[in-house]
């Protein structure tokens, strides 16, 4: 009776596989005794748009309707000259906002460094997040 045999180069996966699923034990093993050892651990999980710098929205607001609205609308969700910026916050998070703010593409006027400084950046930023 002849006994088949796996596949030339399947017993060599089959050890890698098991060396890479007893590191992953290892390592769970470490990571719970450093948690006994040294008390809680605390896991932090930030999102896309956190950032170091926080905008004030209803002075981005403000600053919006006094040099953004002429193009992208009073509230920024109409449009016209410039696009409508509702829901821009699903394209952009708050870091490339202000990204494109500081150096946007033409025809959107730059105004930082000059009308805006970097609070007026971040602030305008903040309120085109929450439209």
């Amino acid at each position: 009776m002849r006994v088949s045999r796996p596949p030339r180069g399947c017993a060599e996966q089959r050890r890698v596989n098991g060396r890479r699923l007893a590191l992953g034990f290892v390592a769970i093993a470490l990571l719970g005794a450093s948690a006994c050892s040294k008390g809680a651990v605390t896991i932090t999980v930030s999102t896309a748009s956190a950032t170091p710098r926080e905008g004030d929205i209803a002075n981005g607001q403000r600053i919006f309707r006094e040099n953004c609205a002429a193009c992208h609308g009073t509230n920024g969700t109409e449009g016209g000259v410039g696009p409508s910026l509702r829901a821009e916050h699903a394209r952009k998070n708050f870091r490339r906002a202000v990204a494109f703010i500081e150096n946007p593409e033409p025809p959107m006027p730059k105004l930082y460094p000059g009308t805006f400084d970097r609070k007026a950046v971040d602030d305008v930023a903040a309120y085109v997040e929450t439209l």
